[in-house]
């Protein structure tokens, strides 16, 4: 799977619970750009922030990884 990939995902999860990347970023505590980083596959982000974006969206993990 490529970083691509996961940032389509990511984006599409948000979108259809109509939390814009900036909200989300504030839910998670980062800096309101680091939502846009992620979905534009520009930076990496830990497996423990991949689980509190799950929790934040109320989705489970493998829906940001399938293909």
């Amino acid at each position: 799977m490529k970083f691509e990939q996961f940032g389509i995902n990511l984006a599409k999860e948000r979108q259809k619970k109509n939390i814009s990347a900036y909200e989300l970023s504030l839910r998670l505590g980062k800096d309101k750009s680091y939502i846009n980083k992620v979905e534009n596959a520009k930076l990496n982000i830990s497996l423990k922030m991949i689980i509190a974006i799950s929790e934040v969206l109320k989705i489970s993990i493998d829906s940001l990884f399938k293909d």
